[in-house]
């Protein structure tokens, strides 16, 4: 929700659905964004949207999705995309009550609250805004920042080729450009001049044909002092008019042109304590730098400070305001900080203040408090002999010559709490701003406000801006590559773009070639006394010898992120001290935590990180603390794997390396949910052992992925993990490991839809096992071949070697797989139309399984039995199995497993005539197979639903 006003309408947060059109498109419920399936999918609910309580027809629809008219199957099809979407809506519908699209006869409706859309929200705020304008400034002021606050990009803009959208994106962005005037028309009333300028200079420049916005510049510029400059603003304005619009300027900018020549004091609004005699008395103190022209987004967060001010003005006597900046170096602390400040200058008209901290200063250290408060003190004009020398007695005669003073301070770059505390104001009318590398979070009264890095779209328009000139427009798809590479952060943008600025030669993607190089982005990123490298070594620096180690260790992570068992094996230390270190870096923001438990670091950290560990780490404890989290991922993961499927033949994996120590996983429930957080950390694991040559590591770790793979359908990550596996057991010469990845390789390729290549490596596993008498290997290899002679569609092949695996296993006295086995011979049998006798294996099969409670070998036969039933015309059995297979592979936490029986259960619903049915469980297989990427799978449910819809 947007909005905590009463006269918003409902106000139950997070708990109801939000839908933005106000930049990306994206529909939020609990704050996470739905997957609304594609393109065509997510235009339509953007049509839906755009004309909420209205019906629209399906002609209307079908136009807008193809750009054609209606055909005979359009209707049919407009359904279907209708019925996915529903479905996608169904967490927002259920928490919106009941559901959101109505079907009626001329079409179909949404039914929407509008506190629930950021576009109706923001008209709202508009209407607010201006209502309050004339009145109260200040209110209107808070209100229009709040609604443009809302804007995250350009209306609709996913869909700026969508011509039915086009009118209400227009209407849109209209009302944003007048609420921004509006906005701006308020803090001009509140006594705004300078801080403006930048602003409205790029305003004016894209606008050019809005007169209101010169006129704006003008009175902003005169209140700056700058009379000139404002007088030139006119005559460039009456050219741009004359020539580019065929308009004279209107009595309203002639009007205000002759005020400021005539030096009219009207041009000042009156000060509550001072009354209207001219420019304001030059006994202001204003200590704040320069605001920056080109400064872009952050207007949740600017809107955010802004309204600070209600909080001076409403709130008890003896509170106080206070908000404190945090954020990693160059997030852009102080330009906010430094920006909010000129924007609310107006309402603090008895000073401005300033002063760096130093608490991140090269060579530099940070000013004591006592310090400070001299410094400020003077800033007020307190005379040198009154400034008591005793630091207590400093911050109370502070707090003193605050009070009943209206007020706005500045603290940039803090080191800590300690150093912030004694300059504390005690009353209210004074706002403070602090900014610092590190949360504050012992600053009790303090509201605490963590940037982030920009959005893509806001770091875009920042480098244009900077390079400001025609580059950037010609190479889009470039520019937004320079800002990936920059993380999205605003130092790094700005150095890049000012080194593009200086180079008229270079082309955008030059500059992006040249971040790309390996080991050049942090050198790259330098604009003569500024560095990203400096600003990230500053913060390093201000850490405790325990904090500087974890941080270069974390340098040598392979994975995208890390959880504290990891951190704590990495380290060589307690999980307890791990999660303390981990949790200092965040509060330095060196180290992010995008969920609780888990960290990582921004990219450009982590290259600062890398190059501290090579320079100050020695190269044995690099090595050593790589094979403690290998070894961690390994040993950990080899628990796991058990404890997914107790029938895979295990492996030794030998003792974990000292100082490792593997978390520990109680069950499979747990097991699954260490892999699915840390699967792609394993895979970088394996690539790390590759690197190093530690060969053993990598095919263990390729077994130790294998059945989380195969129940989440990561087939492909599973073939190259077995293909290094492969490798390093070729480089080992273990011929059982070998025929054991090639075993797994080609049970892989066939549902990856790649059966040339599984048939080799099938063939390969067998001889192999053979070699060394490897019974079980070779009963292995034989089931294997049954699945892939199944996949083929030659039944005989496929019973043959099913019958040979349950030869072997039972010479083996391995009943659990021979139960495995016998189901598959009656499914086997079963399409060879010899149903008695493959129901009999079947149910043999179930029995044994059941006997050894092996939960997946009875999914397995309930699968082989639903497909008897089929094959026979027994639907409703087919169905009342398949349900049983169901309950099972969800029990088992096996997607690729509940794909193949939910596409079963569809046939069977589709055979018995039910074909909404159908497509419901069709629809759910396909969306199990396009999550693990199995694309063969996945087309070809699309036809069976496509056949049956047509």
């Amino acid at each position: 929700m947007w909005t905590d006003d009463p006269a918003g309408g409902t106000a139950q947060g997070q708990e109801r659905p939000e839908f933005r059109v106000l930049g990306p498109f994206e529909v939020l419920v609990h704050g996470r964004p739905l997957d609304l399936g594609g393109p065509r999918i997510r235009t339509l609910l953007a049509l839906l949207i755009a004309n909420a309580g209205r019906v629209i027809s399906v002609d209307t629809m079908a136009s807008a999705l193809w750009d054609v008219d209606a055909t005979p199957g359009t209707p049919r099809t407009v359904r279907t995309y209708m019925s996915r979407l529903r479905r996608s809506l169904a967490p927002g519908a259920a928490l919106g009550g009941g559901d959101l699209i109505e079907t009626r006869a001329a079409g179909y409706a949404l039914r929407l609250e509008p506190a629930l859309l950021d576009a109706r929200e923001f008209e709202r705020l508009v209407t607010a805004g201006r209502t309050a304008l004339a009145a109260d400034p200040v209110t209107a002021a808070d209100r229009l920042s709040r609604a443009l606050a809302l804007w995250r990009g350009d209306a609709y803009e996913d869909f700026s080729g969508t011509a039915a959208l086009l009118a209400e994106t227009r209407r849109l962005q209209a009302l944003r450009l007048g609420a921004l005037q509006d906005r701006i028309d308020a803090d001009l009333a509140t006594g705004a001049g300078e801080a403006l300028i930048g602003e409205l200079t790029a305003l004016s420049d894209r606008h050019p044909g809005h007169e209101r916005l010169w006129g704006q510049l003008m009175t902003a510029l005169y209140r700056a002092g700058r009379q000139a400059d404002a007088l030139d603003t006119f005559a460039r304005a009456r050219v741009v008019l004359v020539e580019r619009f065929g308009l004279d300027p209107t009595p309203r900018l002639t009007g205000l042109h002759h005020r400021i020549l005539d030096n009219d004091p009207r041009l000042f609004p009156p000060s509550p304590s001072r009354p209207v005699t001219g420019r304001p008395a030059g006994t202001i103190r204003n200590d704040l730098p320069g605001d920056i022209a080109d400064f872009t987004g952050r207007e949740p967060e600017l809107s955010r400070l802004l309204s600070a001010r209600d909080g001076v003005v409403h709130t008890a006597p003896t509170a106080v305001v206070i908000e404190a900046i945090d954020g990693m170096a160059g997030i852009g602390k102080t330009t906010l900080a430094i920006h909010a400040a000129h924007r609310l200058a107006g309402h603090y008209r008895d000073a401005q203040l300033f002063i760096d901290l130093h608490g991140h200063t090269s060579g530099q250290a940070p000013i004591t408090p006592a310090a400070a408060l001299d410094t400020l003190l003077r800033a007020l004009g307190v005379a040198a002999d009154r400034i008591p020398l005793e630091p207590d007695a400093r911050a109370a005669l502070w707090r003193a010559e605050l009070a009943g003073r209206s007020v706005v301070v500045v603290l940039d770059n803090a080191a800590d709490a300690a150093q912030v505390r004694p300059l504390l104001p005690g009353s209210p009318g004074t706002l403070l701003l602090i900014t610092s590398r590190r949360r504050l979070v012992g600053l009790e009264a303090a509201h605490i406000l963590s940037l982030d890095v920009l959005p893509e779209a806001t770091a875009v328009a920042l480098f244009s801006g900077i390079v400001a000139d025609d580059r950037p427009a010609a190479e889009a798809a470039a520019v937004r590559d320079v800002v990936a590479l920059c993380g999205h952060l605003p130092l790094a943008i700005r150095i890049a773009a000012a080194r593009l600025r200086t180079r008229p030669a270079w082309t955008v993607a030059h500059l992006a070639d040249r971040l790309r190089q390996a080991g050049r982005p942090l050198a790259e990123l330098s604009a003569g006394d500024r560095s990203v490298a400096a600003a990230f070594a500053l913060s390093y620096e201000h850490l405790d010898e325990a904090g500087q180690r974890m941080f270069r260790l974390l340098g040598l992570n392979p994975g995208p992120d890390i959880d504290v068992p990891a951190a704590a094996a990495l380290a060589a230390v307690a999980p307890a001290e791990a999660e303390r270190l981990l949790e200092s870096l965040v509060d330095d923001h060196l180290l992010q935590q995008p969920a609780t438990g888990r960290f990582r670091f921004h990219d450009l950290v982590r290259q600062h990180a890398q190059a501290t560990a090579l320079a100050d780490e020695p190269a044995p404890a690099r090595t050593a603390a790589l094979r403690r989290l290998v070894g961690f991922h390994l040993h950990t993961g080899h628990r796991g794997s058990r404890l997914l499927d107790q029938q895979h033949p295990p492996i030794d994996v030998g003792e974990p390396p000292p100082g490792c120590v593997p978390a520990p996983l109680p069950d499979d429930t747990a097991a699954m949910t260490w892999f699915d957080g840390n699967h792609q950390c394993v895979l970088a694991a394996r690539q790390a052992a590759e690197d190093a040559g530690w060969d053993t590591w990598v095919w263990q770790l390729a077994w130790t992925l294998d059945n989380f793979h195969y129940r989440r359908g990561h087939l492909q990550a599973n073939i190259t993990s077995w293909l290094a596996g492969l490798a390093a057991a070729e480089r080992l010469g273990d011929v059982a490991v070998q025929a054991r990845a090639h075993r797994r390789l080609g049970l892989v390729y066939g549902p990856f839809g790649m059966p040339a290549e599984a048939l080799p490596h099938l063939n390969r596993s067998l001889a192999l096992a053979g070699e060394i008498g490897d019974t079980l290997g070779q009963a292995g290899v034989h089931f294997v071949l049954a699945l892939h002679w199944t996949n083929e569609k030659d039944d005989e092949r496929a019973l043959e070697h099913a019958t040979s695996a349950q030869e072997l296993y039972g010479v083996l006295d391995d009943g659990k797989w021979e139960a495995r086995a016998f189901a598959l011979i009656g499914a086997c049998l079963s399409r060879l139309g010899r149903h008695e006798e493959a129901r009999s294996h079947a149910e043999s099969g179930l029995a044994l399984c059941r006997e050894s409670n092996d939960v997946y070998g009875q999914a397995d036969a309930l699968d082989s039995l639903a497909a008897i039933a089929r094959e026979t015309g027994h639907h409703g059995e087919a169905l009342e199995q398949s349900r049983r297979a169901l309950s099972l592979w969800r029990h088992l936490d096996n997607t690729y497993r509940q794909a193949g029986t939910l596409a079963a259960m569809g046939d069977a619903h589709q055979a018995q005539g039910h074909p909404d049915q159908a497509l419901e469980a069709w629809h759910q297989a396909l969306d199990l197979y396009r999550a693990g990427n199995l694309h063969p799978a996945a087309d070809e449910i699309e036809k069976r639903a496509a056949n049956a819809e047509g």
